[in-house]
């Protein structure tokens, strides 16, 4: 097996920073070259998502768009881990770790939602800061604060049966 790799502490709180002063939403247009302001790859697009290679893989990075603007990028921050035990602790602590670091970067966050698929928030004006723990990975993602919103509703939705 490889070494499993994960953004350290620097990384994480330099690439939300970077994240955090990104005009967003955005044109999704002006893609390719915030990708490669990044040192992103764009892998394959269409007119309501582009996929990226964000150093994690062919498919480690994927913005999505509504009427042509850009409105949530979802990045991979970890290797995926074994789907067993010690991969979820592996992803678990550092999901932690790298919480722990935001919370020094960017200060407390705004939201904290535990459960399987936990997440911390950092909000700002227009987008929100999302750091997820997915099982098998850990994702940083940037989406605008009205698509969230609207995320949020549809689970609230889901957890009352009435979708």
């Amino acid at each position: 097996m490889t070494e499993w790799r994960a953004l350290s502490d620097d990384e994480i709180v330099e690439l939300a920073r970077r994240l955090r002063s990104v005009n967003w939403p955005c044109p999704l247009d002006d893609i390719p070259e915030l990708a490669a302001s990044f040192g992103w790859e764009v892998k394959s697009s269409r007119p309501e998502w582009v996929r990226l290679d964000s150093g994690f893989g062919r498919a480690s990075g994927l913005v999505e768009a509504e009427g042509g603007k850009a409105v949530e990028l979802t990045l991979q921050v970890t290797d995926f881990a074994d789907k067993d035990q010690a991969g979820r602790t592996q992803t678990r602590d550092t999901f932690v770790r790298m919480t722990n670091a935001l919370i020094g970067g960017l200060g407390e966050p705004t939201a904290r939602i535990p459960g399987e698929s936990a997440e911390v928030r950092w909000a700002g004006g227009e987008a929100t800061i999302v750091l997820s723990d997915l099982d098998i990975t850990v994702q940083l993602a940037l989406v605008t604060n009205a698509r969230l919103a609207a995320q949020d509703r549809t689970i609230d939705l889901q957890e009352q049966g009435l979708i």
